[in-house]
């Protein structure tokens, strides 16, 4: 009897525990581990989903880009206006979508861009929460995804990501 008692405090425990996922050079901690998805182009996917008793969901992904060619021979200054251009089209796309985007500072290692909107998916609401970033010649989209509008994990997406 004692074993079933400790399985069931453990289980629910368990099952919310983070995972350091690698991803591409960057690391997210999540509640589930990342798997990879799919790859479109030059585009690989990963992705993850926990839904909870409560029938809230939460769906985290990252979309990688290979932006080596794109970078080739850029150094110093001109990778830097790389970098700011890229982050600035990244911010018009989404304010021309009807975003909400600011520039943020990651982990004291460099600019991003955060992103939020409102999804409507068979009469249910959703915000996604989207970090944009460059690293590595690599872009990187970050994305939590969920029917929890007022969760405190959207705002510990940004603290989830590691840059070595």
């Amino acid at each position: 009897m004692k074993k079933i008692f400790f399985f069931g405090i453990l289980i629910p425990i368990l099952s919310f525990g983070q995972v350091k996922n690698k991803i591409e050079g960057i690391v997210i901690n999540t509640p589930c581990e990342l798997e990879y998805t799919r790859n479109l182009g030059n585009q690989n996917n990963y992705s993850c989903v926990i839904q909870k008793t409560d029938n809230k969901i939460f769906q985290y992904s990252i979309t990688v880009q290979n932006l080596f060619e794109e970078m080739k021979g850029f150094t110093g200054s001109s990778l830097q206006v790389f970098k700011d251009e890229f982050l600035k089209s990244a911010m018009n796309n989404a304010i021309a979508n009807g975003e909400s985007a600011k520039y943020i500072t990651l982990n004291n290692r460099g600019s991003a861009l955060k992103t939020e909107s409102y999804l409507t998916y068979s009469g249910n609401k959703f915000k996604n929460l989207s970090i944009v970033l460059l690293y590595k010649q690599k872009s990187y989209v970050v994305n939590l995804t969920t029917n929890d509008l007022n969760s405190s994990e959207l705002n510990k997406l940004v603290d989830r990501i590691e840059i070595r």
